[in-house]
C-alpha cells in the first residue's frame, strides 16, 4: 500500500536518528490503533528513533500486541482517579506521588514528547517530562492547559461539537504529531506477516466481530445471526469466522454458532474467539476478504492490515471521527436527529440499532465483493476508488438501505485527507453544510488555500440543496453577526488594557478602570460560550475560544502586557473565523439559491447590505 510521494505537512522538519520519543495517550483503547499512521510515519521521519507510550494499564495487552512501540509504560487509570479524587490524601502527597509516577518514563532524556491526552491529568504529566520539543498538550505554570497546536485545540472542541467535525481521528494525530501520511504501515509490516494458519483454504472468509466495549454499541446478537446465515445463503463458496475477546464475547459467539452450525456443513462457520493474541488477530485479518464489526478496535487493526471494512456505528459512536483510516471502508449509521446519542446519553430506545436489516447488510457484503483492499491511496486508486463507488451505487440504486440509515464510503481529499461521502444522496442539513465550511476554514489555518469549487462539487453530488433554503441561514447569520461583534468588543478591551499597561506606573483610578474592564471580559466570554449554546453551528467557534484563552499563560506577573496581548490575539482569532464562516455560508447560498430565492435576495441585498456591512465591519 503505497501513498503519494508529496509532503502534505505544513511544517519543515527536522530529521535526527537516535531520537527518543514519548507518546502520553491516556485515552480509549481505540485511539490506540488509530494512532498506527502517526507511529509510522514518525519512524519513517526519524530512522532509527524509539518510540515509547504511556497509555492505560487495561489497554497494555493491547498495546504491546500492536509492535508499534520499543517501551511501554502503563498507568492503573482507577488507582489514579482515586488519589486525584480523595480528600484525605494531601495536594503535597498527590503531586509527589504523580511524579514518582512519571520518573518512571521521564527519567531519560526526551528528544520529542507528543502528549494526545487533553484532560487535565495528561497535562499534568507532559508538564513534568522534560523533552526538548513538546507538540500536544501541557500545562501552563499557572496551571492551565496549554495547547501547542491548533489540532490538539481543535481535538479538545470536536468532543463537544461533533455533528459539525467530519476530522478523522487518525489525520488529527497526524496534524499533532506534525507529520504526513505514511508510506506503508508499522502494522501492515511487522504484524500478520506470517499465516497464522488458523484459517484454512479453499474459501473466502468474512470475518465479524459481534463485540463492543458496552451493550449499547452492538448490533444485536440475533441480527448477527440473521447476517450470516443470509450471507452464507447467497455465496455457498464463503465461510464466516467469529473473532473477539473476553469472556462476554467468547459466550455470545457460542451462542451465534449454536445457532447457525446445523444449517451449514462443517467447516463454514468457524469461531475463534478468545483464541488469538494480537498478532494472530492481525494475520487472520489479513487473510480475510472483508471485516463486518462494530465500532471498536479491531476494525483499525483490520484497517492497517489493508482489510477494508463494513463498520457499523451506534449510540455515541460517530463514524467520522472513529471510522476506519484508508479508502474503500464503509460506515453505517442512523440518520435519525437523535443520532450519534450525546457521550452521557442514556437511551431506552435504540432505534439506530434496531432499523438495519441484517439481510441488507449481508447483501451489501456480498456486492462488496473479493480482491480489493483498503489502502492509504496511491497509483491506480483513484480509478479503482471511481469503479468500487459505482458497483456501490448500483447495489443501493437497487436494494436502498432505508430513509433512515446513512451508508459512507472512505476517500481522500486532495489533500489526502480521509474523507467518508455518503453514497445516496440526502436532502441537505445544516450539519452537513457547515461541516463542510468549518472543513475549509480549518484547512486555512494550516496554511492551505481555500478549494472552494473542489468542495462545492462534493456537497453538490453527496446532498441535495434544496432541502436546505437560505432562511435556514439568515437566523444563524445574524447571531454569528452578533459573535463578530462580540470577539471585536475583546479585543478592544484587551487593546484598552494593554494601553493602560504600557503607559507606566497605574494610579488608584487606573486601577478601578482596569478592574472594570476586567470584569466587563469576563461578561463577554460568558455571553460568546451562550453564542454557541443559542446558535450551535457557531459552537466549533465559540468552543475553541474558551480553550485557547484558557492556554495564554501567566508565567510572569511583570508580563502582564503580553498575557493582554496574547488574549486580544484569541479575539482576533475569532473575528477572523466568524468573518470566514460568514463570508463561505453567504457565497454557498448566493450560488446555490432557488429562482425565487435569488428573487427575494435581490430584492432585500439593497436594503440589507449596508447594515450587515456596519455589523461586520465595525
Amino acid at each position: 500500500m503505497s501513498a503519494k510521494k508529496e509532503d502534505h505537512s505544513p511544517f519543515q522538519h527536522k530529521t535526527r536518528e537516535g531520537m527518543r520519543i514519548l507518546i502520553i495517550a491516556m485515552t480509549r483503547m481505540g485511539d490506540l490503533f488509530q494512532m498506527a499512521p502517526m507511529v509510522a510515519s514518525l519512524r519513517e521521519r526519524h530512522k532509527g528513533c524509539r518510540i515509547a507510550l504511556v497509555a492505560y494499564r487495561e489497554f497494555g495487552e493491547a498495546a504491546a500486541g500492536l509492535a508499534l512501540f520499543d517501551e511501554l509504560y502503563l498507568v492503573d487509570a482507577l488507582a489514579l482517579r482515586k488519589m486525584i479524587f480523595d480528600d484525605t490524601v494531601s495536594f503535597r502527597d498527590k503531586i509527589r506521588k504523580v511524579k514518582e509516577m512519571s520518573a518512571k518514563w521521564s527519567g531519560a532524556a526526551v528528544d520529542l514528547l507528543i502528549n494526545l491526552t487533553p484532560n487535565r491529568i495528561g497535562a499534568v504529566l507532559g508538564y513534568l517530562v522534560g523533552a526538548r520539543e513538546v507538540r500536544g498538550v501541557t500545562l501552563t505554570r499557572d496551571g492551565f492547559r496549554a495547547f501547542l497546536d491548533p489540532a490538539i485545540a481543535y481535538f479538545g472542541q470536536m468532543v463537544q461539537n461533533r455533528l459539525y467535525n467530519d476530522t478523522n481521528l487518525v489525520d488529527l494525530f497526524l496534524r499533532v504529531g506534525q507529520v504526513p501520511p505514511p508510506q506503508r504501515l508499522v502494522l501492515e509490516e511487522k504484524m500478520g506477516a506470517q499465516d497464522s494458519g488458523l484459517l484454512p483454504e479453499g474459501r473466502t472468509w468474512v470475518a465479524v466481530q459481534t463485540g463492543a466495549s458496552v451493550e449499547i454499541k452492538r448490533w444485536p446478537e440475533h441480527a448477527f445471526v440473521r447476517m450470516i446465515a443470509h450471507l452464507l445463503s447467497r455465496e455457498p463458496d464463503w465461510g464466516v469466522v467469529l473473532i473477539g475477546a473476553g469472556a462476554e464475547e467468547v459466550s455470545r459467539n457460542r451462542r451465534i454458532v449454536a445457532a447457525l452450525e446445523d444449517r451449514w456443513s462443517a467447516g463454514r462457520i468457524l469461531n475463534l474467539t478468545g483464541q488469538t493474541s494480537v498478532s494472530d488477530l492481525a494475520g487472520v485479518l489479513r487473510r480475510v476478504a472483508r471485516l463486518v464489526s462494530n465500532d471498536t478496535g479491531v476494525m483499525h487493526v483490520a484497517a492497517a492490515m489493508g482489510t477494508p471494512v463494513v463498520a457499523l456505528s451506534f449510540a455515541n459512536l460517530y463514524y467520522h471521527e472513529t471510522a476506519p483510516y484508508g479508502e474503500g471502508h464503509v460506515a453505517i449509521q442512523s440518520r435519525r436527529p437523535c443520532a450519534p446519542c450525546g457521550l452521557d446519553a442514556v437511551c431506552l430506545n435504540p432505534l439506530c440499532r434496531q432499523e438495519i436489516d441484517p439481510e441488507w447488510v449481508a447483501r451489501l457484503v456480498a456486492a462488496l465483493g473479493v480482491g480489493e483492499r483498503s489502502g492509504l491511496g496511491g497509483e491506480g486508486s483513484e480509478e479503482r476508488l471511481k469503479a468500487q463507488r459505482e458497483s456501490l451505487l448500483s447495489f443501493l440504486s437497487e436494494s436502498p438501505p432505508g430513509p433512515q440509515i446513512l451508508v459512507a464510503r472512505s476517500e481522500f481529499d486532495g489533500r489526502h485527507r480521509l474523507l467518508y461521502r455518503p453514497l445516496t444522496r440526502y436532502p441537505m442539513g445544516v450539519e452537513d453544510l457547515f461541516r463542510a465550511l468549518y472543513r475549509q476554514i480549518w484547512s486555512m489555518e494550516t496554511g492551505a488555500l481555500v478549494d472552494w469549487e473542489g468542495q462545492r462539487r462534493i456537497l453538490l453530488e453527496d446532498f441535495d440543496p434544496s432541502g436546505l433554503p437560505r432562511s435556514a441561514w439568515e437566523a444563524v447569520r445574524l447571531q454569528a453577526l452578533e459573535l463578530g461583534g462580540m470577539f471585536r468588543e475583546g479585543e478592544s478591551l484587551c487593546f484598552s488594557i494593554s494601553q493602560a499597561l504600557s503607559e507606566g506606573e497605574i494610579g488608584e483610578a487606573g486601577k478601578e478602570a482596569l478592574s472594570r474592564t476586567a470584569s466587563s471580559l469576563e461578561e463577554l466570554d460568558q455571553k460568546i460560550r451562550e453564542k454557541g449554546w443559542v446558535a450551535p453551528p457557531l459552537g466549533p467557534v465559540t468552543t475553541l475560544f474558551g480553550i485557547e484563552k484558557e492556554a495564554v499563560a501567566i508565567d510572569d506577573p511583570l508580563r502582564l502586557l503580553e498575557m493582554v496581548e496574547s488574549i486580544g490575539k484569541v479575539y482576533r482569532q475569532g473575528v477572523l473565523r466568524v468573518d470566514r464562516l460568514i463570508r463561505l455560508a453567504d457565497r454557498w447560498f448566493s450560488e446555490n439559491a432557488s429562482p425565487v430565492e435569488k428573487r427575494e435576495q435581490d430584492v432585500k441585498s439593497k436594503g440589507l447590505r449596508p447594515m450587515a456591512e456596519r455589523a461586520l465591519h465595525g
